[in-house]
C-alpha cells in the first residue's frame, strides 16, 4: 500500500467510525467532489452573510439615526430654557 493510499485509508477510518469497512474506502475523485461541493456550500453561506451583515448595518444605522433625531435638543432651544427647566429635563425625582 502506497503512503497515499495508507493516508485515504486512515482517513476513510476517520470520517466512517465505528461503521468503517474495506468497502468504505474513500478515493481521490470522492474526496475532490466532497471538497467542491463544501467550497460551493461555502460560498453560497458567506454571500448570505455578507448580505445579511450588510442589511443589518443598514438597519442599526437607520435605528441609530433615527434615535439620535428623536432626542437631540438643538442648542438654540436649550439656551432658551431656564436652569429648572434643563434641570427638569435631565434630572428625575426616583432617587
Amino acid at each position: 500500500m502506497t503512503e497515499d493510499e495508507q493516508l485515504l485509508s486512515d482517513y476513510s477510518k476517520e470520517v466512517y467510525g465505528v461503521s468503517y469497512g474495506p468497502e468504505n474506502n474513500l478515493t481521490v475523485s470522492q474526496l475532490i467532489e466532497s471538497h467542491k461541493t463544501l467550497r460551493e456550500k461555502f460560498r453560497v453561506w458567506n454571500g448570505e452573510r455578507s448580505e445579511a451583515s450588510r442589511l443589518w448595518y443598514e438597519q442599526g444605522y437607520g435605528f441609530g439615526v433615527k434615535n439620535a433625531a428623536e432626542n437631540t435638543i438643538m442648542l438654540e432651544d436649550l439656551r432658551k430654557m431656564s436652569v429648572q427647566e434643563f434641570v427638569n429635563l435631565i434630572g428625575s425625582d426616583d432617587f
